[in-house]
């Protein structure tokens, strides 16, 4: 029996398969990174996650995962629960090439909590730019957007920033008007800048409503993160690669910070492609399984498509 692994800012994602990828039961809880989510939290994640999968941990295991957070603390709590034979782990960068194009090589531009961007080739990451973190960089990352938000807000609050739809969705957001003082529930908060990466959906929305100030927001993410992809290639380059994978929820909240990427790329070499992701990212493991078994990236993607149909994210790259 198998069983992959995702654990980061937001949440710990588990899937346990058998050897000809049948789904038996799947787990998921909060977020596991330090970064984003106090101690107390995490260890109630683990738990949580671990507790769901419980009722079928009654053979034994071999386990792919990929963990940006406590991974001492999850192994110790499953090897308690469950027979481990094997752990394995994938770097996120890779996993995230592994379930986003089903294959070993090739450029990757991650924004989710954080943000960086690798080169990949045969399954090792060559070089790679960004993953500063949240105090010193993760330009255009979910925790950045929403501090770019919450920055927007104190500015219109001191009477010199342009008015904006985020104050009124942050006032309702925190339970309290924002044109005075922040709110306590952010500035005692042990993990501020999970409180930050919350805030994504909410400026989202206000894009949708045409804001001017969150639409700028989401052009800035997706420049920023071109301009380290471009860094990446000029930095580790050449490379011939022209299609650049994307991973990370923070490129599903608006499009204009794909399409603010994909033009910043035109101007540096019109064959450049952004490709959304096939799968989440918790199908790495498996993904990586079925490559070492000879498939090829189509007969991968579409072994994968069959037997874990609800965790498709861009159907249209199973037949590119």
């Amino acid at each position: 029996m198998y069983l992959a692994v995702d654990g980061g800012g937001s949440k710990i994602v588990a899937v346990m398969y058998t050897d000809d990828m049948r789904l038996v039961c799947k787990a998921r809880s909060g977020g596991v990174n330090i970064t984003q989510n106090s101690p107390e939290d995490i260890a109630a994640h683990i738990t949580d996650c671990v507790g769901q999968l419980k009722p079928f941990l009654s053979v034994p295991l071999r386990v792919d995962e990929v963990f940006i957070g406590d991974r001492d603390r999850f192994e110790k709590e499953l090897r308690e629960t469950a027979d481990v034979e094997s752990i394995r782990q994938i770097p996120e960068p890779v996993a995230g090439l592994y379930a986003g194009a089903c294959r070993q090589s090739g450029l990757l531009a991650l924004s989710g909590t954080g943000s960086d961007v690798f080169i990949i080739r045969d399954g090792k990451v060559s070089g790679s730019i960004g993953g500063w973190g949240p105090v010193m960089g993760d330009q255009g990352s979910g925790v950045w957007i929403g501090l770019q938000a919450m920055r927007a807000v104190c500015r219109q609050s001191n009477g010199w920033g342009e008015k904006t739809l985020l104050m009124d969705l942050l006032s309702e957001f925190y339970g309290t008007p924002l044109n005075k003082y922040p709110p306590p529930y952010v500035v005692k908060s042990a993990a501020p800048y999970a409180i930050a990466a919350k805030l994504v959906p909410l400026v989202a929305k206000a894009a949708y409503a045409n804001d001017g100030v969150a639409l700028d927001i989401f052009r800035r993410a997706g420049e920023d993160i071109g301009r380290q992809i471009e860094a990446l290639i000029t930095r580790f380059g050449p490379t011939e690669e022209r299609e650049i994978v994307l991973c990370g929820g923070a490129w599903k909240a608006h499009p204009l910070m794909r399409e603010s990427c994909q033009a910043y790329m035109w101007h540096i070499d019109e064959r450049f492609t952004l490709k959304p992701p096939c799968f989440e990212h918790v199908l790495a493991g498996p993904a990586l399984r079925l490559l070492e078994k000879g498939m090829s990236e189509r007969e991968v993607k579409l072994t994968l498509a069959d037997r874990f149909p609800d965790m498709i994210i861009d159907a249209g790259g199973l037949f590119a």
